[in-house]
């Protein structure tokens, strides 16, 4: 479960004030399928990174599966994040004299795995994703589908109970978008949270639920079950 009440972050650009996040209330439900969409400088990339504890909100708090984390020591949200939040975002981030299995590995050696139980998850991420047949390639001997679905398995491979993917599509062709999106998809469906961030309205209603911003706020909200809520509108 994610919640978060009033959340604001702000930041100094030169001599101004720009506020990126303006009293943000936001529930999230385990296994939830949910798009935060919005114009570029909408607060959708600030409202990612205060959810996979990247950054600190200014105000307000934000429980994750039951922890207040504003209050928590960085070190404790490391671990928090390595623990429950994967990430996938759009320029792939894969280390380039790594193949692909070493790369999902990655997260383990950090995490101090055992070599064996290493392997064993490392086979079965890539295997999720169809991505066995190129677990010994390096990441410029894959298509930019191929490495987008690597870069799932390693947020994956940890079994995180959250997943925060920033314009995954964003640098793939229409196909190859497809795919991942179809991928992430089937990990939602085994009970992964999944947060999708983009400005494609086609692959924002893809998602069961739609959290629209402008101007660091939520501005509207719809569903596939519910009726669209459009605060703007109502005032």
């Amino acid at each position: 479960m994610i919640e978060l009440t009033g959340i604001a972050r702000s930041f100094r650009v030169g001599d101004q004030i720009v506020h990126a996040l303006r009293d943000v209330d936001l529930t999230l439900a385990d296994g939830e399928y949910v798009a935060v969409m919005g114009p570029s400088g909408s607060g959708k990339s600030t409202l990612l990174n205060i959810l996979g504890l990247l950054d600190r909100p200014d105000a307000g708090s934000y429980g994750l599966d039951g922890f207040e984390t504003t209050t928590l020591p960085e070190e404790r949200r490391a671990r928090l994040r390595r623990e429950r939040i994967g990430f996938v975002f759009q320029a792939f981030h894969l280390i380039p004299r790594l193949t692909a299995a070493e790369n999902v590995e990655l997260p383990l050696i950090l995490a101090g795995r055992p070599i064996r139980e290493r392997r064993k998850q490392v086979s079965e991420a890539l295997d999720a994703l169809g991505m066995i047949p190129r677990a010994g390639h390096r990441p410029d001997q894959l298509s930019g589908g191929q490495r987008q679905r690597v870069a799932i398995a390693r947020a994956t491979v940890t079994r995180p109970s959250l997943l925060l993917a920033d314009e995954p599509t964003g640098n793939l062709d229409r196909a190859s978008g497809a795919e991942v999106i179809d991928a992430l998809e089937a990990l939602n469906a085994q009970g992964l949270t999944l947060v999708v961030v983009t400005h494609d309205q086609a692959l924002g209603e893809r998602a069961r639920r739609r959290i629209h911003m402008d101007d660091g706020a939520v501005v509207a909200e719809d569903s596939d079950s519910a009726p669209r809520l459009d605060r703007q509108a109502a005032h």
